[in-house]
């Protein structure tokens, strides 16, 4: 339900589909979503302690659903977990935890809808609130609506459980909205056919037609569900529910703002030797308690994003072979270029010279 987007408030389904593009650093995710997936691993008494250690997560960020963390911090967690789990089905059971405040101010938005359809129609404005997950597209069927998520983390496991999460978390919610069990047409998940017992769990779910092995993850559902009633409708809580929301946007942008500026400030700054976090916070106008809160917000620290902008800097200077390594070290701002090869070795695990070598054989 998170990334719901395009429909008209008319109900029209449009004509044409746009694509948007996902965001190769996989921006940023709420813990009012990250939360589902913790309350299955309570159960499964999973150790989350220890989980939140080894990845650097602040476990205190998870008991306040209005934050959120990096898109890649939540791609570890979900990692981490599955490693520890026994569940080859953990997204899809986390669905059954999904409740309007999984969407943050998103869900009870929806609760306050007239119809299935209108519901659709907010989602877009606000689907930021939840996260940067993947995107959503609508498409027109004859009498049916197709809603497909192309999820944008990067690994392929975490990836499957998340699709199964969205989609059951989707219709789970949808019919919690109209309190009877309207079931989809058909749903289509690219991961394999897994085995029986497993179809089975995916049927009791979704109660229709499921294709494995396709070529995107969508559910098909008639196009009559989208004008059936919500249970209850306050049209004026609806009004100041999105004006509240409409706020938290603004201020999420802004938040998301400050982590790009600082890269930006970065760029420029490494060379003079003046990057730390107290000359970034001058340059940004802000003070460095403020500059870390911010980003503590996104689930970032300033040393992540000081290494981030000088490692794609160190790719870009090795990959044109104009520079030598010790040029390159002055323009990252490294004091000596030992200092530059450690850093380089440590994060990536090659040394600068390998990485050089690499790349201009490939």
């Amino acid at each position: 339900m998170s990334n719901f987007s395009h429909l008209s408030v008319n109900n029209k389904l449009p004509e044409k589909q746009v694509d948007a593009g996902l965001d190769n650093d996989l921006g940023q995710a709420s813990v009012a979503a990250i939360n589902q997936y913790l309350q299955l691993a309570v159960e499964q008494k999973l150790d989350i302690d220890t989980i939140c250690q080894t990845i650097k997560l602040d476990k205190k960020l998870l008991s306040d659903n209005s934050q959120h963390i990096s898109g890649q911090l939540f791609q570890q967690l979900i990692a981490a977990l599955l490693i520890q789990s026994n569940d080859d089905l953990f997204g899809l059971h986390t669905a059954k935890y999904v409740q309007p405040g999984s969407y943050s101010v998103l869900g009870y938005i929806s609760m306050n809808c007239e119809n299935l359809g209108q519901v659709i129609s907010k989602i877009q404005p606000f689907e930021k609130l939840v996260g940067d997950m993947g995107i959503t597209t609508f498409s027109p069927l004859g009498e049916q609506v197709k809603i497909s998520w192309h999820c944008q983390f990067t690994d392929p496991n975490v990836k499957r459980h998340m699709v199964d999460n969205c989609l059951a978390s989707w219709l789970t919610f949808a019919r919690y909205l109209v309190s009877h069990d309207s079931n989809p047409s058909e749903l289509r998940l690219s991961r394999q056919q897994p085995s029986l017992s497993q179809q089975q769990e995916y049927q009791a779910v979704f109660k229709c037609l499921i294709r494995y092995g396709q070529s995107e993850n969508a559910i098909i559902f008639d196009k009559t569900l989208l004008s059936v009633p919500l249970n209850k409708g306050d049209q004026q809580l609806l009004t100041t529910l999105e004006s509240h929301a409409q706020s938290l946007v603004s201020n999420l942008t802004t938040e998301v703002d400050i982590a790009t500026q600082l890269k930006m400030e970065l760029e420029k700054a490494l060379r003079t030797g003046a990057f730390h976090q107290q000359d970034m916070a001058e340059k940004l106008g802000i003070s460095a308690k403020t500059l870390q809160r911010r980003l503590a917000v996104l689930g970032l620290k300033f040393q992540s994003i000081l290494d981030e902008t000088r490692l794609d800097i160190a790719k870009k200077y090795l990959a044109n072979n104009v520079l030598n390594l010790n040029q390159i070290s002055i323009e990252l701002g490294f004091t000596e270029p030992r200092s530059f090869y450690r850093w380089f070795n440590k994060i990536t695990q090659q040394t600068p010279g390998d990485y050089r070598k690499k790349f201009l054989i490939n």
